[in-house]
């Protein structure tokens, strides 16, 4: 009887701990520059020694990251080709994430094929995590960007693969607006009922362009 009782505690210790241990890794090739995660900086750029991996939380995260391969010309002169900035939204519990990235013969190839690249995160069991994904594009001098504050601008838009609520992304997707219909907006879905709540957000979707509407909708079938 006393061994039974040993054994059990001891599988239940064993469950406790594989519980505790769960995480998500993101594996991060040479090639690969992730350049913020959740909308801060990574770990992974913190301290002397950059890791080659990142350590998600179990569940919903967002990445942003730029694929740059590097190519060998005549012998000895190393050159680049740059994606652009992808922010991505994943799903993930309790595994191993690989990127899964387009090979180039040559660096005249990839800066002709990479602004269009296919690309995926891929788990320990080889299915795409990836639920949501767009560029984070910024006009003028891409030299010197600070890109944990852009993504947190992003996050207060309706871009596909924001990390933030319903009605914080409806709300910053009216800055169009003007002020007082905006103003007027925010106090209606803090503080009226759900019925005026719902009549808002109609209004609001009936005064959204089409590329608005369409990246609310991507947005809602993400929540389910």
């Amino acid at each position: 009887m006393k061994k039974s009782a040993a054994l059990l505690l001891a599988f239940s210790f064993v469950g406790l701990s594989s519980v505790a241990n769960a995480k998500v890794v993101l594996q991060i090739p040479q090639n690969v520059d992730l350049l913020a995660v959740n909308g801060e900086a990574p770990e992974k750029a913190k301290g002397l020694f950059p890791s080659d991996n990142e350590e998600l939380k179990d569940g919903i995260n967002q990445i942003v990251f730029q694929y740059i391969p590097t190519f060998t010309v005549h012998k000895s002169d190393l050159r680049k080709a740059y994606s652009d900035v992808y922010v991505a939204k994943i799903k993930a519990s309790d595994t191993s994430l690989t990127f899964k990235l387009p090979e180039y013969r040559n660096l005249e190839q990839a800066r002709q094929s990479i602004t269009h690249m296919d690309w995926s995160l891929v788990d320990d069991k080889n299915q795409n995590v990836v639920i949501a994904q767009d560029k984070l594009e910024k006009e003028g001098v891409q030299f010197g960007r600070d890109y944990v504050a852009e993504v947190q601008r992003y996050n207060q838009t309706m871009g596909p693969a924001v990390l933030t609520s319903g009605a914080v992304v409806l709300s910053q997707a009216k800055s169009s607006s003007t002020e007082a219909s905006a103003s007027a907006g925010k106090k209606a879905l803090s503080s009226n009922a759900n019925v005026t709540n719902l009549k808002q957000l109609k209004l609001w979707y009936k005064k959204s362009s089409p590329q608005e509407r369409k990246a609310f909708r991507k947005w809602i079938i993400d929540q389910e």
